[in-house]
């Protein structure tokens, strides 16, 4: 979601410090901040593939390599592979006569093709197969006992000092009662407790750090062709690099040496607030819908604003600017436009604490926090150009699907108000640029709004919140380049 005539002119500051256009954003309801893509959480709900349409849980794709079995790509453009159907004729064998021939009918078989660069199968000698969908050849890799070795070994390791952290740690805590920790008071053993979460055993991670081989570098190697540096290129029988680390595998030199490569299989993923663990967005298990279960996004909670025109900035002169303030709610809301140091600070309020909070931090599973370093940081607002904001509350009215029909605006005569149109409200603005701006610098203005919010999540029977709140966002207006 983007607008084709006014891309990044308009720029609001998240949380974060970050700027972003209003599509790119984020709105938590639950702790009523505006949140972007770097201070938000993204989780993967499903794997599907997006040709076929077939999903899958998240086990199954990791067994196939995050691999669809029955689509693949072509070689050679990385378009999607085709299925085409052709008709066999029976081979004739001249011991046998003609009434053996009689008999066998013609057998229906299926090849891969590309429609772009017209690539298919037989091009590289894969046979044709009998069914139209899986059954195609899987070419392994020569050295797939080395690579599963070298994880089995790094696995072990990761394995081991894991373990070896955890002996540090109980060591530093003194003895408190009767027992030292939960296993000694349950009896449950170290190595039980491996099994029951699925990790490797003890033994099996020292066998497999003892039984590993390093490699070894070898002496001889293998001497080019006489001809090597004299032969002629032909530049349609070798493979391009893009085509040789699609099939890291293998890195096949020679066109005729191209195998289909199965599809990559794409995720639907989720996204939750960082700072209070809800979720933003959420889309449908099923990967043919295009809906969501949760859409936070800002374009439908935060006031919209546009440039309608603007004059040329020149240094030491005040130039007029209209804006158009767009209020997405189906709520009336009230707005007022403020400067950026009158933003009062916003103290952050604290969750209530749940059970699962408090076993969480019983359990030592505490979520990494180095991200609340990126939410101190503030962003650099310009100061160059000036919005001389009015000393009036404005009034936007609820969002109206059915006036959009309306091509009348009402025609206000006041200084600040141009015209109304159902939840839309036009401004004459006028901004004031420092006498020292550089003539060919970018011209930016920073402006803040303050609006009200009415809040559509029920609150807890515990702690009711209100419904109706007073926030503020401040934004970036991008008005060009500054004249000579």
């Amino acid at each position: 979601m983007a607008y084709l005539t006014q891309p990044d002119y308009i720029k609001y500051v998240c949380s974060c410090g970050q700027l972003k256009p209003i599509t790119n954003l984020y709105f938590c309801r639950h702790c009523l901040k505006i949140r972007c893509g770097f201070c938000i959480c993204h989780e993967v709900d499903s794997h599907y593939c997006a040709n076929c349409l077939e999903n899958m849980p998240s086990s199954e794709a990791r067994l196939k390599k995050n691999r669809c079995s029955s689509c693949f790509d072509c070689p050679s453009c990385f378009h999607t592979l085709s299925t085409r159907a052709t008709i066999a004729q029976p081979r004739q064998d001249p011991a046998a006569g003609d009434a053996k021939i009689e008999n066998k009918q013609p057998k229906k078989m299926y090849y891969l093709s590309c429609f772009n660069c017209r690539w298919t199968s037989r091009d590289v000698g894969i046979p044709d197969q009998p069914v139209a969908s899986g059954g195609w050849p899987e070419r392994t890799n020569p050295f797939a006992a080395r690579v599963n070795q070298l994880l089995d070994y790094y696995k072990a390791i990761a394995q081991q000092e894991k373990q070896e952290k955890l002996d540090r740690e109980r060591k530093k805590f003194a003895i408190r009662g009767k027992y030292m920790n939960l296993t000694d008071k349950t009896g449950l053993t170290g190595a039980m407790a491996r099994n029951i979460a699925g990790l490797a055993s003890s033994e099996s991670s020292s066998s497999a750090i003892a039984n590993f081989v390093p490699s070894q570098a070898s002496e001889e190697v293998e001497e080019l062709p006489e001809d090597y540096h004299t032969q002629e290129v032909n530049l349609k029988q070798i493979t391009s690099m893009r085509q040789r680390l699609r099939a890291a595998e293998w890195q096949p030199r020679s066109a005729a040496r191209l195998q289909p490569a199965a599809r990559a299989l794409s995720v639907k993923r989720s996204q939750r607030c960082r700072a209070c663990d809800h979720n933003l967005t959420k889309p449908e298990y099923n990967p043919g819908s295009v809906k969501f279960k949760i859409e936070l996004l800002a374009y439908y909670h935060v006031p919209e604003v546009k440039i309608i025109s603007y004059e040329t900035v020149k240094p030491g002169e005040t130039t007029a600017l209209l804006l158009k303030l767009t209020n997405p709610t189906a709520h009336e809301m009230q707005v007022r436009l403020l400067q950026p140091q009158d933003v009062p600070e916003v103290e952050e309020r604290e969750e209530p604490k749940s059970i699962e909070k408090s076993l969480e931090k019983s359990l030592n599973l505490e979520k990494d926090s180095s991200w609340s370093k990126v939410l101190q940081r503030r962003a650099a607002l310009p100061t160059a150009c000036a919005v001389r904001a009015p000393d009036a509350a404005l009034t936007l009215a609820q969002r109206d699907d059915a006036a959009e029909y309306d091509d009348d605006p009402q025609h206000d005569t006041s200084d600040i108000i141009m015209w109304r149109k159902s939840n839309k409200l036009a401004l004459r603005l006028q901004v004031a640029t420092a006498a020292g701006a550089a003539p060919g610098g970018p011209a930016r203005a920073a402006l803040a709004l303050q609006y009200s919010y009415r809040n559509t999540v029920p609150p807890a029977a515990a702690a009711p919140a209100p419904r109706d709140h007073t926030l503020y966002t401040t934004l970036v207006i991008h008005l060009g380049t500054v004249a000579e």
